[in-house]
């Protein structure tokens, strides 16, 4: 019976671990990546996959507000949120471009982009365009964007390569984009497995093939890096973003 009750532990621990890795990591962008990642095969129901993206509690470890501080965005810019999923972020920067701005909300996920169309109608925020997208491609347009976002969601890309090639082609001459991910290293309590995660150096050896150098890391986050990247012709002369 000892052995048995032993047993009945782990299998919940790892049953924990698993659900926390699919809900908290695949899905903290709503998971843009693979057939079996996308609507309607959700890992939980919608509704407790969406209260788990926007428990209070999440703030503590992924700081939205310093993030936001921290991309340094202007009035009237423009912002594709890549892996919006429920609007954690999308909000956020909607608010912070303003009304003379513009935010692109890229999702998979039909059901999470209805919630998000709601949530956006309530808070009677009329600067966000919601698009579905397949997996392969955002659907962006050349030279729209001052800043390409991608937060938890880089490491399900396909095919990164041509992924951030279309990423590259949809920022203006001295656009930016910013990678928020999980650091691939042992001991932290939310995110994928550690299999699933990118080091910092190869994003960044990713973001150079695709013709993107990085021009700024930052760390105040406990569990993720924060890597700001531009075309490799502005690299030299670019400005670097402010570490709240």
């Amino acid at each position: 019976m000892k052995n048995a009750t032993r047993h009945s532990r782990l299998t919940k621990r790892q049953l924990g671990k698993i659900l926390s890795g699919v809900v908290l990591a695949l899905c903290l962008g709503s998971g843009i990546g693979s057939a079996e990642e996308q609507h309607p095969h959700h890992p939980i129901p919608l509704e407790q996959y969406i209260a788990l993206l926007e428990d209070p509690k999440r703030d503590e470890w992924q700081k939205p507000a310093a993030v936001i501080q921290a991309l340094n965005l202007q009035e009237g810019q423009s912002v594709a949120d890549i892996g919006a999923g429920s609007g954690y972020f999308t909000l956020r920067l909607a608010r912070t471009v303003g009304q003379k701005g513009r935010v692109f909300a890229v999702d998979v996920d039909a059901g999470m982009l209805d919630y998000l169309r709601q949530r956006l109608a309530q808070e009677k925020i009329q600067n966000v365009q919601v698009m579905q997208v397949p997996s392969h491609d955002p659907l962006l347009l050349d030279g729209s964007l001052d800043l390409a976002f991608i937060c938890d969601t880089y490491h399900h890309l396909e095919d990164r390569d041509v992924y951030l090639r279309k990423v590259h082609k949809a920022l203006k001459p001295n656009g930016r984009l910013v990678i928020v991910d999980f650091y691939k290293k042992e001991g932290i309590p939310v995110g994928p497995p550690l299999s699933m995660r990118l080091s910092e150096e190869t994003v960044k050896k990713e973001l150079q093939g695709a013709g993107m150098n990085v021009i700024e890391k930052l760390t105040f986050l406990p569990y993720q890096y924060i890597l700001v990247a531009q075309p490799t012709m502005n690299a030299p002369g670019a400005s670097p973003v402010k570490q709240p």
